[in-house]
């Protein structure tokens, strides 16, 4: 029984204990919870974005160059089906299928012209044989007559010289309406012959215009122009081509066939983020699909104008992050995390980013020094997601307050 007694005393002075230490600790103001001590050692800078693999190199798919005639006055084509994407396709392949309607409409529309201009080139034609041949019919009456005239002038010779004046001048009258017959004639025959030839250009433009509607009508079946894997192209605000969109002369794109044998990741940077951000930068890239795996890369291209896309709240930039390798695993359109380093210090004094507070335009910690607490100024340095760098103010080894103390209001700075 005495034992038990003496094993109860033990547990009570050390209970009182216990409770007297976490008195004295709350007193000073802090707990060793939320305390950190200052560390030295390497800080990387770096922002992170989401891609998408794509191949660095691609043939685009168009819309066909027969579709894009502007004297075809075709200026956009709804499509109508298009292969799934990431199908792998050789070339002449079927790709895609634009609604040939309108174009249906244009022929038949032109057809029925063509029929008229080529009854009016028809008639024009006729006409104009019907009208040279009394023309030419009359020449050779004239001929006749001027032959008469010829015989009456050659036999007045024996008549009195009056008589042979007068047939003379009957003569030169008959010469002369005979030379403007042939005038006459070979203007109504340049006359008909410029207007024969203005009709047959006419009906000449709607024929070949007929031919350029029934190989755009041929077109409309887009196939592949090489070997590759089909991959839909982009509007404007980053959304992916389908069924029922308009391809015209302002967005003919259709897919790409990407080259895959060089691969970039495509991302897009915030403008506030852009100006950090530099070609030639390194950049960590993972792969959603393809777990446990980090591959090098750089950025080769960052876009001179910014744009607004679905999802983000600001104006964003295309950037383009090379990949030193590649390999059979990686397809197209893969998702990846790609963490583009901005800079990396070795051996700097770092703290976590909470444990910083501001007033009235300085920058401080609170500090454990010398038994007590104390604001201690600070100059903060580059700082990414977790850390700070502090350039100067503390040193390795410090320790220091995350959480602010209860009697904040009360603590003074430490002097240097």
């Amino acid at each position: 029984m005495p034992r038990r007694k003496k094993n109860i005393a033990w547990i009570i002075i050390l209970v009182v204990t216990l409770a007297a230490g976490s008195a004295v600790i709350a007193g000073l103001g802090f707990s060793s919870s939320e305390t950190y001590l200052v560390k030295k050692g390497s800080f990387e800078q770096a922002i992170n974005v989401k891609g998408e693999i794509q191949g660095k190199d691609a043939v685009v798919i168009n819309l066909p160059d027969e579709l894009r005639l502007r004297d075809l006055r075709i200026y956009s084509l709804k499509l109508k089906d298009i292969v799934q994407e990431g199908t792998a396709v050789k070339k002449g392949d079927w790709v895609a299928t634009l609604d040939a309607a309108t174009i249906n409409q244009q022929i038949q529309n032109n057809n029925e012209d063509l029929v008229k201009r080529r009854a009016e080139l028809n008639d024009a034609k006729i006409d104009s044989t019907i009208e040279l041949t009394q023309l030419r019919e009359e020449l050779e009456e004239f001929k006749y007559d001027l032959q008469y005239k010829e015989l009456e002038l050659e036999q007045s010779k024996y008549e009195s010289p009056a008589y042979q004046r007068k047939m003379k001048m009957e003569y030169d009258k008959t010469v002369r309406q005979m030379e403007k017959k042939r005038r006459d004639y070979e203007l109504k025959r340049l006359e008909l012959k410029i207007k024969t030839q203005r009709i047959a250009r006419r009906y000449e433009e709607f024929a070949e215009r007929d031919e350029l509607l029934k190989k755009a009508m041929v077109a409309c079946r887009v196939t592949a122009p090489k070997d590759g894997m089909v991959m839909y192209a982009k509007l404007w605000g980053g959304r992916k081509i389908r069924v029922g969109d308009d391809i015209s002369f302002f967005n003919p794109v259709i897919a790409t066939l990407p080259d895959m044998s060089v691969l970039v990741s495509e991302t897009y940077v915030k403008e506030i983020d852009i100006t950090k951000i530099h070609k030639g930068d390194p950049v960590e890239i993972t792969i959603d699909a393809l777990p446990g795996k980090t591959y090098s890369g750089s950025i080769s291209k960052i876009a001179n104008m910014g744009q607004e896309l679905p999802g983000f709240d600001t104006k964003v930039f295309r950037v383009l992050i090379d990949l030193e390798e590649s390999n059979t695993e990686i397809k197209p359109a893969m998702t990846t995390d790609n963490r583009i380093l901005l800079n990396n210090l070795a051996e700097v004094v770092k703290i976590p980013r909470e444990a910083i507070y501001a007033d009235s335009g300085k920058t401080f910690v609170y500090l454990r020094h010398a038994g007590k607490t104390w604001k201690k100024e600070i100059e903060p340095g580059l700082e990414n997601d977790e850390e700070i760098v502090i350039d100067s103010g503390l040193s390795e080894n410090d320790e220091i307050f995350i959480a602010e103390p209860e009697d904040a209001a009360e603590i003074a700075f430490l002097r240097n």
